[in-house]
């Protein structure tokens, strides 16, 4: 039995690659999230930021 221990860069990378698999997950957030953090932006001002302008976004598409 292996008991290899994932370095915490290896257990993000991990997630954000099946982070799309995830059922119920909504998938405008998940992009977001995902470029963030391909980006190296995965901060908690740019995800405030990000979510805000997704939930403007929606917020115009529901009024048209």
């Amino acid at each position: 039995m292996s008991n290899k221990i994932k370095s915490g860069k290896q257990i993000i990378e991990e997630f954000f690659a099946e982070i799309k698999k995830i059922e119920g997950a909504d998938k405008k957030t998940v992009e977001i999230l995902t470029s963030l953090y391909r980006e190296g932006k995965l901060t908690d001002t740019n995800i405030q930021n990000a979510m805000g302008q997704l939930f403007q976004q929606d917020l115009v598409t529901k009024e048209e």
